[in-house]
């Protein structure tokens, strides 16, 4: 899964179904990381320029059809992502890398 920011501020879930990796990729350099910031208001969370919090609620309501596989099939990366120590204490949010400066997503 990708967690994609445009230059325009809209933020997207892309290859939703891709539960074996998950990172943010931001196409705007890290040095606007303030103005990113704002623009990922309550959604994600930036530590510092190279990990983000993101938000377990809008993931799932950002895939484009969260049927019972897919919700399952979450859930286990989650689980996963937990035994790592990737989810924050209250269990809201999961922990990623940050991609500064990448391109655009390539929709199929």
């Amino acid at each position: 899964m990708i967690v994609h920011l445009n230059t325009a501020g809209h933020l997207t879930l892309a290859e939703p179904d891709d539960f074996k990796r998950l990172h943010c990729a931001f196409v705007p350099p890290a040095s606007e990381a303030p103005v990113v910031r704002a623009q990922l208001a309550d959604r994600v969370e930036l530590e510092g320029t190279e990990a983000a919090w993101i938000g377990l609620d809008w993931m799932r309501s950002s895939a484009s059809e969260p049927r019972a596989a897919w919700l399952l099939e979450f859930d286990r990366m989650i689980e996963w992502a937990m035994s790592r120590g990737w989810i924050s204490p209250d269990g809201q949010r999961v922990k990623a890398h940050v991609v500064w400066g990448a391109g655009d997503v390539q929709r199929p």
